[in-house]
């Protein structure tokens, strides 16, 4: 009875003589399934969405709120938070299988029949299913092409090996329509502006009675053999959205490098250089209409930082002839910019604020190179230091940086600046942290080129970082405590408040299908892969140099020792959209830095932390490993709690819950490991005979605020398997849970991948 009753109650709000839809599939599809997937998209009615594919929680919801007084604020909040029932409509039905069988004639399925069936499970809820019966596919039997015009006729010969019309295809008109656009996109790269798609057209001919098609692919039309010329070239600079006409007339011009630029009247000079114009642009004038100058001008643009966007218009010069003029209209953003932002801030139970300023200036030297200038504070109480004179941790710095829209190389000719499409940047940086135990200021300078080959692709080359860490004071009860103990100079402790000089060069590749993920490619990924080194060039130096060596045997520069290693990083994460509103994603990473000549450990700053609520998420962050070794003294945990190797993957379903609420069910994997065997960190060593049996589990429950602009982020994640545990049941909480023990909650900003 209770069951029936709950039924029930999902269908308090479908009208009488009316049925709740409860389910809709595809059935009796002969072909592949992703055929059944990309039909099941064409349905007009989807069933109201279920929590982890599980639970009609939000259609519960919507139906918990009161039919009497339906404007009452707790009913209406009910109803926003909660979803309507979906009701079954015939005429959509009918709608949706005219669809299905549309989508399976233009696939090639000629004689394809889709039929609805409604299908009553109860008195108030339906099921429907759309009968699907495809039929033959028609492929295409000859392919026969019929160009009028013989100099197009020879343009198409050229690249008649990049044709998709073969025979044995199938009569597709998504085929069809692709072979369309690659004439197009061909015959517009050689100076034919007037032709469009209009100018291609299909014949197929299917009198023979079977499956078998001849198919006759016709291009012609009126001038569609005039080549056309660009004879003029004109850029318009202007702050707001104007039209092109009104910029003609109210604007100040000059002539240069063989085009017009026009800005606003009253500025001693337009806001861009024309050289950077003529750099960022392939429109030439006198050259024939190419539409690969079009995109490649775009897109070099929109690299152009104080741009806010840019639209490329041509015109015809005269109604008989063959000439154009192409406007090029830019509207620039503002070009400075000032910026404010306060924090909270959770490390381990410790609260504390921060706050930051930052000013930008788009276009310092009239090339839109960006100038940025940041300054940040933090303030943070921290528990359990007994032994010192202070409770808090302050952390002050700024950072200035010069970003320029192209790559700076010397001796680089314009159109091989042009090509490559970089952004070349140098920064400044300094950071200073007061802790009761110690200070420390670090002074880095960098220079580094970013470029892409396509959208998807990016490239990241550090030319030189250079750091300096400076610990000016130590406190005497750590000095006394923590570190005067300590014999052996190549300690990790001791080696981490020791002043440093780190040189790092590196590379950093980055590539992602974002922007293919569709109902057809559900499947989106990305990869990050990075390597960096520090310290080479010092040590070849050496000898030349004289370097002088400390008491540990380090080389030193300036009195200074200088890092040396090599670090590895890699990720992968892959997303399946499994629904409108569910996703399934998997993420593994891994990174390997290996410490050698001048250094017997990593600098603190490149060693690998794990927990936290970007790690595993059973512990708290920076609380977990390295191997089994499973911390002490909270003090300096967060030194012995690091390693050189790490090691990491996830699983998460991500569902829309109800508003701008999403809900994650979660289980991380991962720990990190040291290179060497350290004394400070018994347990900690990776060794490929046991490092398997040394991984964390975890496993959790999220909830994230999507406010599109930002996602809060809460998650509660519950140890599942200890490498550090002791005992049995210290090592194995996934059958001794003890929420006191194993739970750790985290709040974040954005996703954890």
């Amino acid at each position: 009875m209770l069951a029936t009753t709950a039924s029930c109650s999902l269908c308090r709000y479908v009208p009488n003589d009316s049925y709740l839809l409860e389910k809709v599939e595809v059935v009796n599809v002969d072909d592949p399934k992703e055929r059944r997937s990309d039909l099941l998209n064409l349905s007009a009615q989807t069933p109201n969405s279920r929590w982890f594919g599980i639970a009609r929680i939000p259609l519960r919801i919507y139906s918990m709120s009161g039919s009497r007084h339906p404007e009452h604020i707790f009913n209406r909040m009910l109803r926003n938070a909660g979803e309507a029932p979906v009701v079954y409509d015939e005429l959509l039905a009918l709608a949706s299988g005219k669809d299905m069988q549309l989508s399976l004639v233009n696939s090639g399925y000629l004689n394809a029949l889709v039929e609805p069936v409604a299908d009553p499970v109860t008195a108030k809820k339906m099921k429907l299913k759309y009968n699907v019966r495809p039929g033959r596919l028609y492929v295409i039997d000859t392919v026969r092409t019929v160009v009028p015009d013989s100099a197009l006729a020879a343009i198409l010969e050229s690249d008649r090996e990049n044709t998709t019309l073969v025979p044995g295809m199938p009569l597709d008109c998504e085929l069809l329509d692709s072979e369309r656009q690659r004439i197009v996109d061909l015959v517009h790269k050689n100076g034919y502006f007037a032709f469009s798609r209009d100018n291609v057209s299909f014949v197929a001919d299917t009198a023979a009675m079977d499956n078998h098609v001849g198919l006759t692919m016709l291009v012609q039309g009126p001038e569609i053999s005039k080549k056309f010329t660009v004879e003029r070239v004109n850029y318009f600079l202007s702050n707001e959205a104007v039209r092109t006409s009104d910029l003609l007339l109210h604007s100040d011009s000059m002539n240069c490098n063989g085009f017009t630029l026009y800005y606003p009247h009253g500025d001693a000079l337009p806001l861009l250089k024309p050289d950077v114009i003529a750099r960022h642009s392939y429109l030439r004038q006198g050259q024939l209409y190419h539409s690969d100058s079009i995109a490649f001008t775009r897109q070099s643009l929109s690299r152009l930082g104080l741009l806010k966007y840019s639209n490329i218009s041509f015109r015809e010069t005269s109604a008989d002839g063959g000439g154009l003029v192409a406007d090029v209209s830019m509207q620039t953003r503002p070009k400075h910019s000032f910026g404010f932002e306060v924090e909270g801030t959770n490390t381990a139970g410790d609260l504390g604020a921060a706050a930051s300023a930052s000013y930008v200036d788009r276009n310092l030297f009239r090339g839109s190179e960006q100038f940025t200038l940041k300054i940040r504070g933090a303030y943070e109480s921290i528990s359990n230091l007994p032994g010192y004179s202070g409770n808090t941790y302050l952390e002050y710095g700024a950072e200035a940086s010069m970003d320029f829209p192209e790559f700076l190389i010397p001796l680089m000719s314009q159109e091989r600046q042009r090509k490559i499409q970089a952004t070349t940047q140098f920064s400044l940086k300094v950071n200073a942290q007061q802790r009761p135990e110690f200070q420390k200021t670090i002074f880095s300078a960098g220079w580094s080129y970013r470029w892409g080959d396509t959208w998807s692709t990016t490239h990241r080359l550090d030319v030189i970082d250079l750091n300096y860490l400076v610990v000016p004071w130590i406190s005497s009860h750590f000095q006394k405590e923590y570190l005067d103990p300590i014999t052996s100079g190549k300690s990790i402790l001791k080696y981490n408040y020791e002043d440093l000089l780190i040189t790092k060069a590196g590379y950093t590749f980055y590539h992602t299908n974002s922007a293919s993920q569709t109902s057809a490619n559900p499947f989106r990924y990305t990869i990050r892969a990075g390597i960096e080194t520090s310290g080479n060039m010092f040590n070849l130096l050496e000898r030349p140099l004289n370097l002088k060596r400390n008491d540990n045997g380090q080389s030193m520069v300036m009195d200074i020792a200088f890092a040396q290693y090599v670090k590895h990083d890699f990720s992968f994460t892959a997303n399946w959209r499994t629904s409108t509103f569910d996703n399934l994603l998997f993420h593994l990473e891994w990174g390997v830095a290996i410490p050698y000549g001048n250094s017997s450990s990593l600098p603190f700053e490149k060693r690998y932390f794990a927990g936290g609520a970007n790690g595993v998420r059973g512990w708290a962050v920076r609380a977990l490993g390295p191997g089994t070794y499973g911390g002490g003294d909270n003090t300096i945990d967060y030194i012995r709690q690091s390693g050189d190797i790490k090691l990491g993957a996830s699983l998460e379903y991500r569902s829309r819950l109800f508003w701008k609420f999403n809900g994650a069910v979660f289980a991380d994997a991962g720990n990190i490991w040291t290179i060497r065997d350290y004394t400070e960190q018994p347990g900690g060593m990776f060794d490929f005979g046991s490092f398997y049996r040394q991984i964390a589990a975890s496993y959790g429950l999220g909830l994230r605020l999507d406010l599109n602009f930002i996602v809060v982020r809460m998650d509660a994640g519950m140890k599942a398997y200890n490498p550090a545990g002791k005992t049995q049941y210290d090592r194995l909480p996934l059958t001794h849970p003890d929420f006191g023990r194993d739970l750790a909650f985290h709040l974040a900003v954005g996703y954890p991948f």
